[in-house]
């Protein structure tokens, strides 16, 4: 009875940090982005920018990824999977979690903010820019 308890309380905070995430896309679902407490991740599917030269130490996909990691430092992301399906939303819209805080603005730009670190990223389909 009592293993049945730990699963159940488990299963609930499973859910309670799922929760917690936010996931949102252009309106034109280009970009999709999750943020947690701490964190935040934004993958562009189509891109005319070249990326940063891929780091030595990067073993999976690497140039379409942007993220604020839990240091509150902005970089390319190395990742080997996608976020999936996010629900779309138009430029104005603001999302926050913990620290850092996201914004859709005009013409399908996605541009978030570390409130520590002022580290930051700004991206769309025809550039990104960061403080990185």
């Amino acid at each position: 009875m009592f293993i049945v308890a730990l699963l159940v309380a488990a299963v609930g905070l499973i859910g309670a940090a799922e929760a917690s995430a936010k996931k949102f896309a252009t309106k034109d679902g280009n970009i999709t982005c999750i943020m947690r407490s701490g964190f935040v991740r934004c993958d562009v599917t189509k891109h005319t920018w070249p990326p940063t030269p891929k780091p030595k130490n990067c073993e999976f996909d690497y140039g379409s990824t942007f993220v604020i990691n839990e240091d509150n430092q902005a970089a390319f992301g190395c990742v080997s999977d996608a976020i999936g399906v996010a629900e779309k939303y138009g430029p104005g819209t603001r999302f926050q979690t913990g620290d850092n805080v996201c914004r859709l603005r005009k013409h399908n730009k996605v541009y978030c903010i570390s409130k520590i670190s002022r580290a930051n990223f700004a991206v769309s389909r025809k550039f990104w820019e960061s403080t990185f």
